[in-house]
């Protein structure tokens, strides 16, 4: 419990501002090396994975930088493309019913709004489990 206190105490002469602008600027690194890594489009969820645990790693107060971001992102791209996949798939389903909702489909709007809930319930679930 000490051990977790005397870590979370800022170095001295470093005041809180600059613990928290540090992260601060951790965090939009982490965004820079995740947008980098999700260019291929089917590798954000395993991006997603990697930057969540390098960000958990600097608030542990652990070594971490680019060498191990890139560990993570390649143990987590081996299976992780897969829920990329799956992720594009129902994206299309879901814009295919927008299409079918906007020609005319009977109870259209009903439709359209569990499609839509649907793809943001699936987006949640997807983030959290990266993280």
């Amino acid at each position: 419990m000490t051990e977790a206190r005397a870590k979370a105490r800022p170095e001295p002469g470093e005041s809180r501002f600059a613990q928290g602008f540090a992260l601060f600027a951790e965090c939009l690194l982490t965004g820079v090396w995740i947008a980098v890594a999700a260019l291929p489009l089917v590798t954000y969820p395993a991006a997603f994975a990697a930057g969540a645990r390098h960000l958990g790693r600097r608030l542990a107060h652990e070594r971490g930088g680019w060498r191990e971001f890139a560990a993570d992102f390649r143990a987590a791209v081996r299976h992780g493309w897969l829920v990329g996949v799956a992720g594009w798939a129902a994206l299309a389903v879901v814009w295919i019913d927008v299409r079918a909702v906007r020609d005319g489909l009977p109870g259209g709007p009903l439709v359209g709004a569990l499609g839509v809930l649907a793809l943001i319930g699936a987006a949640v679930a997807g983030l959290r489990a990266a993280a």
